[in-house]
């Protein structure tokens, strides 16, 4: 029975191997297959006509809130290879699967884009008219949401364009590469005025710093931002140092003097405006902190005498903006008033 048998068994699972093989011979070939097919269709569109893009988006954090921007870009052209023969829109989207293929295709570690994060402009909808090979608004990508990406990271953006009418398009699918920043907004002094000949400077910590001979009507300080904020015009408040930080001051700075140099007198300045905004889109404040010196000839004689200003978070409003984390949301101001 064994030598009828084996003979049997053995062309039974040589006939089984055989099987097995040739069907991960074949699976083989068509995964491969299908790798080949993501790469090629893609490369296909590649062929068709991409162009890669760079462009600017920040995260900006003020008071608990993102905002997000995209305020350096190029408006592409979305152009047809010949007119439309009837009204023609143009459909764009971002396609986040795309990353990974084009990764794959030219070895590069472009990270993952969450869904949402970025669109197209003029919400993906590029309308022509008859007769028309170029939509009249440009074609680029902004900054949605951006509480997941990294900081100062580059983001590859695919972005696929389709014709509703079947009109054919010279460029079906573009590639933009994004830096993204985030950070915090936060506010510093920029520059007091020039009294007598004096202007401020900067010290070793990075604090305005002036000294006078003799007692202006008045001081007036611009204030500035770290960074552009489009959003909103915002609101930086700044307030006089008191006594003991002066003296702290008068120790860290090392500022000279004889007799030791004191704190100037409450009652001798007035700080007359605290409150400045700085309009969208720009660094500078538009008007200026001011401290007012209306009963100078009576200020203290033969003596050093110092004073500040600081920059405080405005909470009057939630576009306040906080100060940044060091010496140059300070100005420092000396006198030395002879007889």
């Amino acid at each position: 029975m064994s030598n009828k048998i084996y003979p049997i068994t053995y062309h039974s699972l040589f006939n089984l191997k055989g099987t097995v093989l040739v069907c991960l011979i074949c699976t083989g070939i068509f995964s491969c297959k299908k790798d080949l097919s993501d790469a090629d269709n893609l490369q296909v569109r590649l062929g068709n006509g991409m162009v890669s893009y760079v462009q600017g988006s920040n995260v900006v954090a003020l008071n608990g809130e993102s905002y997000n921007f995209t305020p350096y870009y190029v408006g592409i052209p979305i152009v047809l290879t010949e007119a439309a023969k009837s009204a023609e829109e143009i459909t764009a989207a971002v396609d986040p699967s795309l990353v990974a293929q084009y990764n794959q295709l030219y070895q590069e570690k472009n990270p993952a884009i969450p869904e949402g994060a970025f669109q197209v402009s003029h919400q993906g909808n590029f309308p022509l008219a008859s007769g028309s090979t170029q939509a009249a608004d440009s074609l680029y990508v902004v900054l949605n949401d951006g509480l997941q990406l990294k900081d100062s990271t580059i983001y590859l953006i695919p972005v696929t364009l389709s014709a509703k009418s079947g009109s054919k398009l010279k460029y079906s699918l573009f590639f933009f590469k994004v830096f993204v920043t985030k950070g915090d907004l936060k506010a510093k002094m920029h520059g007091g005025s020039v009294f007598g000949g004096t202007s401020f400077g900067r010290t070793g910590y990075g604090a305005l710093s002036a000294a006078y001979s003799t007692v202006p009507d008045s001081l007036k300080f611009r204030l500035t931002l770290n960074t552009l904020f489009p959003a909103h015009d915002v609101l930086i408040q700044a307030v006089a140092l008191t006594d003991d930080e002066v003296n702290e001051v008068i120790l860290k700075e090392g500022f000279p003097g004889y007799p030791a140099p004191a704190p100037v007198p409450a009652g001798n300045y007035i700080l007359s405006k605290d409150l400045v905004t700085v309009p969208a889109r720009l660094l500078l404040s538009k008007d200026s902190v001011t401290i007012r010196f209306p009963d100078k000839a009576n200020f203290p004689k033969n003596q050093w005498y110092v004073m500040g200003l600081k920059v405080k978070t405005y909470t009057g409003s939630s576009y306040g903006v906080p100060p940044v984390a060091n010496d140059s949301t300070r100005a420092y101001i000396r006198f030395f008033i002879s007889n």
